[in-house]
């Protein structure tokens, strides 16, 4: 009778702990960036200019994928009509723009966080959280069901405060809102 390997002690946790797991794994250090970020000990946000920067990771593929569809490049068409190659070129302008995005991002981070872990955990609260709203709020106005735009409206509410307060410079003046005197 062959002798059977032993198992291993990986093997024998059920899936759920390891789902359990992983999940706090990802949790943890997000729920540990935003309580420093609120305490102010490391900057998730210089200003409110910074969260749009990091929304643009988001904003400028979606721009451009709509932009590719409306002039005719989602089609299925001849394959000779050019639509693929302007498909391939749109993707190929995204990807640029947003790796340029992202470095500018990084540089950015890296100037108000100098220490390279409190760096890495102010981009693993920033970017998530700016790309989660942005796409909440799009979907406000873009929203297909009146049930996604109602979910939409309030995860965008829920995550205004929130960033609002990961935010270190919170001056700055609402367009065209002239400033009380005295």
């Amino acid at each position: 009778m062959p002798e059977t390997a032993p198992e291993s002690f990986a093997s024998t946790i059920p899936l759920t702990w390891w789902v359990v797991g992983v999940g706090l794994l990802l949790i943890l250090p997000f729920a540990v960036g935003i309580w420093m970020g609120l305490r102010q000990r490391i900057v998730v946000y210089r200003n409110h200019f910074d969260v749009m920067l990091v929304g643009g990771l988001y904003l400028i593929p979606a721009a451009i994928a709509g932009l590719a569809f409306t002039l005719g490049g989602g089609g299925s068409g001849d394959a000779n009509d050019g639509g693929s190659e302007l498909l391939w070129a749109f993707a190929a302008l995204a990807v640029v723009l947003d790796a340029l995005l992202l470095l500018f991002v990084l540089t950015r981070t890296w100037i108000d966080n100098p220490n390279p872990l409190k760096m890495l955990l102010a981009l693993y609260v920033k970017i998530p959280l700016a790309v989660l709203f942005f796409m909440h709020f799009g979907n406000i106005f873009s929203g297909k069901q009146p049930g996604s735009r109602r979910k939409s409206v309030f995860w965008t509410l829920l995550l205004v405060p929130l960033i609002h307060g990961l935010v270190k410079d919170k001056r700055g003046k609402v367009p065209g809102v002239p400033r009380r005197v005295g």
